[in-house]
């Protein structure tokens, strides 16, 4: 069996970069990592090994590159492209909530949000084209079923 390390990255297609930069950069303190591949930016959270690649329009990378895919990425910002969400967690509850309501102010806006038995808290968050990001806090450990 081949070992993995976990996701490597999230690649959406946005409809602006700038609008796209201020929400996750603003709402998420997530920081460009200063990579260039053509036009996306890739952007980070500090201290984290995550990436996102974001994608203006869906042009694609460094031209001439091997992502052979960028003809069927024109026009899906905001479609999710069958994709359903990516999760980021958060410190703690104090920073869940805030999420929450400082969403609208950087472009989102709350889609849902449950809590189960006391466990995990979380929510889904649109971003200005449409994605949904999950939010929750803690140690990012999934609860282990008993029996």
């Amino acid at each position: 069996m081949i070992r993995s390390k976990g996701i490597f990255h999230s690649h959406l297609v946005v409809k602006d970069i700038q609008r796209s930069l201020r929400f996750y950069c603003g709402l998420f303190g997530m920081q460009d990592t200063g990579f260039k591949d053509g036009d996306l930016v890739f952007l980070k959270t500090p201290g984290g090994h995550d990436l996102l690649a974001l994608n203006p329009e869906g042009t694609g990378g460094y031209p001439g590159g091997c992502a052979v895919e960028v003809e069927r990425e024109h026009g899906l910002s905001g479609v999710q492209g069958g994709a359903s969400h990516f999760g980021i967690m958060l410190e703690g509850r104090e920073d869940y909530d805030t999420a929450i309501a400082t969403a609208p102010e950087f472009g989102g806006r709350l889609v849902s949000q449950c809590e189960h038995g006391g466990l995990v808290a979380h929510a889904y968050i649109a971003d200005p084209d449409g994605y949904v990001v999950e939010i929750q806090y803690g140690t990012g450990e999934l609860p282990v079923a008993n029996g």
